[in-house]
């Protein structure tokens, strides 16, 4: 064939990658602009999300003694805290949080492309690797821009570590420790991150390592100590006792391995291995020393968190990320290796490493509409809301206690916080599981409720909560007529199933 055919075919083809991997970019953004707005709940923990930030409005403490009317999430604050900033600003709900994810997901692919157009000079690499993190986005949960504290957490990280390998000076570890810090002040799991990246500081430059071992244990240790201080210890016991009982899902051990990265991710499997022996085979020793210990760092991260038996997709941000940097390292350097080729066949190789390229992004498809909550889904809210609003008194949804909020009702904790408690996750039941539960039943017993709006299911704790609800309350009719509406469109599929109100003398 001839060269300039050959060179045609090639230009041809790498043009198509960047189109299709670029889709995967404008696509997230088009979802987000639909999603962002949805006035309920994407994902079932938003809810949640969104009474952690109100309560703060309102200048109650995060971290409290657990009661039927509030439980903390097992996350520490800094999310929540800028969120109820950002609501201060534009108004409270589901907006402001989920706009605080989206400008990180950006933030995340923004640092993603840094990594990579600074190690090969090359705007279509660095495209290339952000555009393969952006096209993980239903792979990962599509947790990108929801309620969740998932994007800013992997924000923060992602920044420490460009700092680390690219700002090699004092400052830029200092700086390095007060991003990780605030990965940490997240998603306390950031602080698994702390080991590899101390590690690698060590080996590379061990004097300059104890600005940033320094910096992380001042800003971690004093803000533990303040917070724990400032909640009467239930900081500490939340942030740190709670997920520590969480019990491990056997399952996760190979499925981790197979189906979150080589089933879906093949060719960036092998393509981070590739890197990874390159740069050892180049002789670079300081690139190779990162990217192999951070890379097993972050793999461990994303494990160890698959492997909690309350672990969701969502722990893969991190690894996800990590291999798409890889991924367009490894491109890059497959490119150069060609070099070494007949120059009658380095144009059809080029050719056939962005075929393969297609190939690995197209494994990645998923439908964008299946993301979007529909018209019915949002009329079926309202309604709903309207429904609670008729009801004279309070209204209980143990699931979505947004939606009693919604209607001007008081709202109660929610009960993926009780699950903890209870010990859905590990470690038992807790004793102060057992306040909560004889709130709970008395207020069901006094018939304090007007309603009662409970799901259908599937914990232990919220069948023994069902049977005791029908002692004293009697079934009025379903939430929703039609079996397809309201679902979250990502998470655990939950959703207001039946309405209960109090038992009258005739039907005691």
């Amino acid at each position: 064939m001839k060269t300039e055919s050959l060179n045609g075919i090639s230009k041809f083809f790498r043009y198509t990658l960047l189109a299709v991997a670029t889709l995967y970019v404008a696509v997230y953004l088009i979802l987000v602009f639909f999603r962002i707005q949805y006035p309920f709940e994407l994902e079932w923990m938003e809810g949640g999300s969104v009474h952690q930030v109100i309560r703060i409005l309102s200048g109650q403490k995060l971290y409290v003694s657990p009661s039927l009317e509030f439980v903390p999430f097992l996350y520490t604050p800094l999310y929540f805290y800028i969120s109820a900033f950002i609501s201060r600003i534009i108004g409270a709900g589901f907006i402001p949080l989920r706009l605080v994810s989206f400008i990180s997901s950006l933030g995340c692919f923004f640092i993603i492309f840094l990594f990579v157009k600074r190690e090969t000079k090359s705007n279509f690499f660095g495209i290339l690797a952000a555009s393969l993190f952006s096209a993980t986005f239903r792979r990962s949960g599509a947790f990108f821009d929801i309620a969740r504290v998932d994007s800013l957490f992997l924000f923060f990280l992602l920044t420490a570590l460009y700092l680390i390998k690219f700002k090699d000076s004092s400052k830029s570890y200092v700086l390095a420790g007060v991003f990780i810090s605030l990965s940490f002040l997240t998603k306390q799991t950031a602080l698994f991150m702390a080991i590899p990246i101390t590690l690698y500081c060590i080996l590379s430059n061990w004097r300059r390592s104890i600005f940033f071992i320094v910096t992380v244990g001042i800003i971690v240790g004093a803000s533990t100590l303040i917070l724990d201080y400032l909640s009467d210890g239930w900081y500490r016991y939340y942030v740190l006792e709670l997920p520590a009982q969480h019990s491990v899902n056997p399952r996760m051990y190979a499925r981790f391995w197979v189906a979150d990265i080589i089933k879906p991710l093949p060719i960036v499997f092998a393509a981070s291995i590739f890197c990874i022996v390159a740069q050892f085979l180049k002789s670079n020793k300081k690139n190779w020393l990162f990217y192999s210990v951070i890379t097993v760092g972050v793999l461990g991260l994303s494990w160890m968190a698959r492997l909690n038996r309350g672990g969701f997709p969502n722990a893969l941000f991190p690894t996800y990320a990590m291999i798409s940097i890889l991924f367009g390292l490894a491109a890059h350097t497959a490119f150069q290796f060609i070099q070494i080729a007949p120059k009658g066949k380095q144009k059809l190789i080029e050719t056939s490493i962005y075929l393969i390229c297609i190939v690995q992004f197209s494994m990645l498809f998923y439908n964008p509409l299946h993301q979007i909550p529909t018209q019915d889904d949002l009329e079926a809210g309202r309604e709903l809301v309207n429904t609670m609003q008729r009801i004279k008194g309070d209204v209980f949804v143990p699931c979505h206690g947004y939606l009693p909020a919604f209607a001007g009702k008081n709202r109660y904790a929610d009960e993926s916080a009780i699950a903890e408690l209870v010990g859905i996750f590990g470690g038992g039941p807790k004793k102060e599981a057992k306040k909560i539960m004889n709130e709970l039943m008395q207020a069901i017993r006094e018939k304090r409720f007007s309603a009662i709006i409970i799901d259908v299911p599937a914990d232990s704790w919220l069948k023994w909560l069902r049977k005791w609800v029908e002692k004293y309350y009697i079934k009025q009719r379903p939430a929703f007529y039609d079996k397809t509406v309201f679902w979250p469109v990502t998470g655990r599929k939950v959703r207001p199933q039946v309405i209960y109100v109090p038992k009258t003398n005739d039907t005691d």
